[in-house]
């Protein structure tokens, strides 16, 4: 286990990578050629949020007052709503993956990156396992990772191992 400090703030974070060396990501194949395959996430923002009173998220101890990085990983998994954030969704399961890269069938094609978790630190990205920040997950097979880039901007060509096009199954 090993600690480091988040791209926004000085807030210490538990780096949990070493059950699974790879995290993947589904993109399917019109964003990638959008993208030229850079993986970009929605916000360049720092990787926080502030909830406001209005029923956005439930009171059960996992949200904090003010600005968080803890807000901001439950904001971007919260019921699959695609808030922008710095963050790019990612998994240890090649197949969840190729799942999302097809749109769940919707895209007769896509890609699935691979990405090496023992590169991210010399980058500077930084990993938040949902699970250890999230009491209930919104789709917990998953088991999502949320990667942000040390400028909060698209992930260093660097980390990436290779890409793979997949087919809808």
């Amino acid at each position: 286990m090993t600690y480091s400090t988040n791209c926004c703030d000085d807030q210490l974070i538990i780096d949990m990578r070493k059950e699974h060396q790879f995290l993947y990501r589904g993109i399917n194949h019109e964003l990638y050629k959008k993208t030229r395959g850079i993986l970009v996430p929605k916000s360049r923002d720092p990787f926080e949020f502030t909830f406001q009173l209005d029923g956005s998220f439930f009171f059960d101890g996992s949200a904090t007052l003010g600005p968080s990085v803890q807000n901001a990983v439950l904001r971007h998994e919260l019921r699959q709503e695609g808030f922008p954030t710095a963050g790019i969704s990612t998994t240890p399961f090649f197949e969840r993956a190729q799942f999302y890269a097809t749109g769940g069938r919707t895209h007769s094609k896509g890609y699935v990156v691979r990405i090496d978790r023992e590169r991210l630190a010399g980058f500077g990205v930084r990993e938040y396992v949902v699970a250890d920040w999230v009491p209930y997950p919104s789709v917990p097979e998953d088991e999502e990772v949320i990667i942000v880039a040390a400028d909060c901007g698209p992930l260093p060509s660097g980390i990436l191992v290779e890409v793979i096009e997949v087919f809808a199954k």
